[in-house]
């Protein structure tokens, strides 16, 4: 089976991390013999409008490629797909990476897309999930590259400070999301300084990090938080827990499915830094070692058990 992925979100020397989470899905699906393609729509620092260029590359890309499947990741990629009218003639799955109601929600994406496209996949739970054709297929994670690796080691390696307790802000783009929220987190911390008096707290913020240093970071934090407005399937939190490392977020995207039943992991319902300083203080003063490793993995999010069922689904679009 051959298949082309059309992305907005890819790594480059310069974004190391951004669009991993497509990068290395691709590579498990070639682990299990499938001849994968990619095609990169990147506009970084040309503008939005950029994208309108890359329909006829698309157009050319697949009438000399010879494809069984068109995977789209992003709505955008769909409907620049949907320009060249090849969901006519070809079948054609979109993965959303946010639910459909804020990815690219300046209108109805997903009731346009809808008619066109064989599979659409979301990565969090949604109510879109009760039309035909939609599948609920999170991102997995590599559970061998993100490890449990000693709080000791991984404080030297990085040079910080032994006496602190660090706490991960992570966001994949170079300048930052408002969706991520950096102020309620800086206000989270605060508060676990100030009214809780957690004065050894210190945050650590990755923005773009380079992907070799990212496990080591994850285990040289106490928690992760996630303070965001909205996600689709938040990579880091898999990560983290695939690390060993608790998790305190906000009710984002499939997070709660994740985590709500973990142990030592806390999914708060008021979006404000009151509800995640309390979850935060929970953790931070806990005597039982966290353990959430093995439990989360047992849910099917792995990289391997993520890329069977991706196989799946291209199988039975293709009959």
């Amino acid at each position: 089976m051959k298949i082309l992925h059309i992305t907005t979100n890819y790594p480059t020397p310069e974004y190391p991390i951004f669009g991993i989470f497509v990068k290395e899905q691709v590579e498990s699906l070639r682990n299990l013999g499938l001849d994968c393609d990619v095609l990169y729509c990147d506009r970084k620092g040309r503008g939005k409008w950029m994208y309108i260029t890359y329909i006829p590359r698309i157009w050319w890309r697949i009438l000399t490629g010879h494809y069984d499947l068109i995977h789209c990741h992003h709505a955008l990629t769909a409907m620049l797909l949907m320009c060249t009218g090849w969901p006519l003639f070809k079948k054609c799955v979109v993965s959303f990476q946010n639910d459909p109601t804020t990815e690219w929600s300046v209108m109805n994406v997903f009731g346009i897309i809808h008619p066109f496209f064989d599979a659409i996949i979301l990565k969090n739970t949604s109510p879109y999930l009760e039309r035909s054709k939609t599948v609920y297929l999170p991102n997995g994670c590599n559970q061998d590259f993100f490890r449990p690796i000693e709080r000791e080691v991984c404080i030297a390696r990085l040079g910080l400070d032994a006496g602190k307790r660090y706490i991960l802000y992570m966001d994949s783009n170079k300048w930052g999301r408002t969706q991520k929220r950096q102020d309620r987190f800086d206000a989270t911390v605060e508060l676990l300084r100030s009214k809780y008096g957690h004065t050894d707290v210190e945050a650590v913020k990755l923005f773009n990090t380079p992907r070799e240093e990212i496990p080591y970071y994850f285990n040289a934090c106490a928690m992760h938080m996630l303070s965001s407005d909205f996600e689709g399937s938040p990579n880091s939190v898999k990560e983290c827990m695939c690390c060993n490392v608790p998790v305190v977020s906000t009710d984002v995207g499939n997070v709660k499915d994740m985590i709500g039943d973990i142990p030592g992991c806390y999914v708060v319902d008021q979006f404000t830094a009151e509800a995640l300083a309390k979850a935060a203080d929970q953790v931070l003063t806990s005597d039982k070692p966290f353990s959430g490793r093995e439990r989360f993995l047992a849910k099917g999010y792995s990289m391997e058990a993520v890329a069977g069922r991706l196989f799946d689904l291209y199988k039975d679009v293709c009959i």
